[in-house]
């Protein structure tokens, strides 16, 4: 069983939304836009108690608390077992004949009670619309793993630990009665120690000081955790081998605790059917985050992953892919543009593009340089792009743009995109978005005249750029008046400093950068309207 598709009316933390589920879903888009809340309904509609349902839910839940809040999930794949446990609530469609279980969560506002709520759980597949049981509930076959599940030794070693788990499932077949008579004889031998009897003695001394009953040594016993005759592998744990010693795996560093714990929770819930973990990524490494993405990515169950991390999403099919925006709207790519996208997965389906499916705006620029000036104005003008969730992506290249665009825009992902580019390549840029030209210079794409190398001189004049060249050690004075034609410092113009700058793009840029300040950021035309656009786009 897994899920094919969601559908949410009226949250208070996401818009409406309607969308299918291919094999795996993996949940992206910067932090607060309510991607662990879409994780939050389906774990309340899948694997709730009608008693977590209402201690979890109220009208604050409701986006207009007039109307209910309603999710459906849609399942389909059963096995035989499940299609007889469902035989009544599974619909069956007439032309393809294949079967689907809709379990359908209504959130009412109360008539008679202004803050509280009425809720229903059904199956819709019934005339009666009856509430699932227990063992149907239980069958859904979900599992969530929330990113507040933390780094103890509890995750690995306690007894609710998917490491217990598995050892509670184990049927350990003969060698279970041979086990359970060594832990007897070991739990008898320590009854007749002499040293353990005397610590007895000793304990019940003090203990029948202070308790209202007698109590001597036989009434005590040093025992091991586990109960030959129940559970012989309760308390047992394991070790990783260093430097010839044992330590407990609970004992590890953060990092290898949770990635084993993710691995052991995986392996443990291996019958499950959808299995919901939020943030796979904290404490890892990045190399441990595609491990754990591969194993998530190749498992036969179905995973619902939350992630900011571009080497998790790097390891799922882009068709898989679910973007949360600002404000709570949500995209996928829709079936028809899913072959242009797939096509683009060698080349641009990296960490580098990737991030920018979790960022709230893109700023997409030619090249290394740009973005060095883009990065070092935004600084110059107090504009935090990191606090406002804004990447800036270069593309190495304008035509490249045409690429990132389909995969990131309107048709691929809905990512906002904002384009800074040289006057000569902007049809590029403006062929890519589409639309009128009007709507778009200075809306979605802010062309540098004729290139920012050009109006980053004559905001800095051409003597004030050479001289922030000649003092970075990028040229000689002697040096940039000959490359230049100039007699003097003086007689430096703009556009011949620009001309040098377009020999040298990276270690100009850098140190025009180090040495921007805020008037002279204000004086790049197109950099301040783009960065002034994506500040008020992000509320900043």
């Amino acid at each position: 069983m897994r899920l094919t598709r969601l559908k949410i009316v009226n949250y208070a933390r996401l818009h409406d939304l309607d969308i299918e589920v291919r094999k795996h879903l993996v949940i992206v888009g910067a932090n607060d836009v309510g991607k662990t809340s879409l994780l939050r309904m389906l774990n309340l509609t899948l694997g709730a108690t009608l008693g977590q349902l209402y201690q979890s839910l109220s009208r604050a839940d409701l986006r207009d608390q007039d109307q209910p809040l309603t999710v459906e999930a849609v399942l389909a794949d059963f096995s035989d077992t499940e299609g007889a446990l469902f035989h009544r609530e599974i619909d069956i469609d007439a032309d393809s004949g294949a079967g689907s279980l809709t379990v359908r969560l209504d959130v009412q506002p109360d008539a008679d009670d202004l803050e509280a709520v009425v809720i229903h759980r059904v199956l819709t597949g019934t005339a009666d619309r009856r509430a699932p049981t227990r063992q149907q509930l239980e069958a859904f076959g979900w599992r969530y793993l929330p990113a507040t599940r933390g780094t103890s030794g509890a995750q690995l070693g306690g007894p609710n630990s998917a490491l217990q788990l598995m050892f509670d499932s184990l049927d350990m077949g003969a060698e279970r009665a041979v086990l359970t008579g060594i832990l007897s004889d070991f739990n008898d031998k320590l009854h007749v120690s002499e040293s353990l009897t005397e610590l007895r003695r000793k304990i019940a001394g003090h203990l029948a000081k202070a308790m209202p009953r007698p109590v001597t040594a036989n009434d005590l016993a040093v025992r091991t955790a586990a109960d030959p005759g129940a559970s012989m592998l309760e308390g047992v744990s394991m070790f990783l081998q260093r430097d010839d010693q044992y330590v407990p795996i609970a004992e590890q560093s953060d990092g290898l605790r949770q990635l084993m714990a993710l691995t052991l929770f995986d392996l443990a819930e291996n019958a499950a059917n959808i299995i919901a973990v939020d943030e796979p990524e904290l404490h890892l490494h990045p190399a441990s985050q595609r491990t754990i993405a591969e194993l998530f990515a190749a498992a036969e169950n179905q995973k619902i992953v939350c992630t900011h991390s571009p080497y998790v999403l790097q390891r799922f099919e882009p068709a898989q892919v679910l973007v949360v925006a600002p404000g709570g709207d949500v995209h996928q790519v829709p079936d028809d543009s899913l072959g242009a996208v797939e096509k683009l997965r060698a080349q641009w389906w990296s960490p580098r593009l990737l991030e920018a499916l979790t960022a709230r705006y893109v700023i997409a620029v030619e090249g290394v340089a740009d973005r060095i000036i883009v990065e070092a104005a935004a600084r110059a003008l107090g504009i935090g792009l990191d606090r406002l969730g804004v990447v800036v992506f270069e593309l190495d290249g304008a035509d490249k743009f045409r690429h990132v665009y389909k995969m990131l825009g309107e048709n691929g992902f809905g990512v906002h995109v904002l384009g800074l580019v040289d006057k000569a390549e902007e049809g590029i840029f403006l062929g890519a978005i589409g639309g009128r030209l009007k709507d778009l210079i200075g809306a979605k794409v802010w062309p540098s005249d004729s290139d920012l190398e050009d109006e980053y001189c004559k905001a800095l004049t051409g003597p004030g750029a050479g001289r922030i060249l000649i003092d970075a050690g990028v040229c000689r004075l002697e040096g940039l008046l000959q490359a230049c034609g100039a007699s003097s410092e003086d007689e430096l113009t703009s556009e011949a400093v620009a001309a040098y700058c377009r020999r040298n793009k990276t270690d100009a840029a850098i140190a025009v950068a180090n040495a921007m300040s805020q008037e002279q950021a204000e004086a790049i035309g197109s950099v301040a309207g783009i960065l002034t656009r994506a500040k008020e786009l992000a509320g900043g």
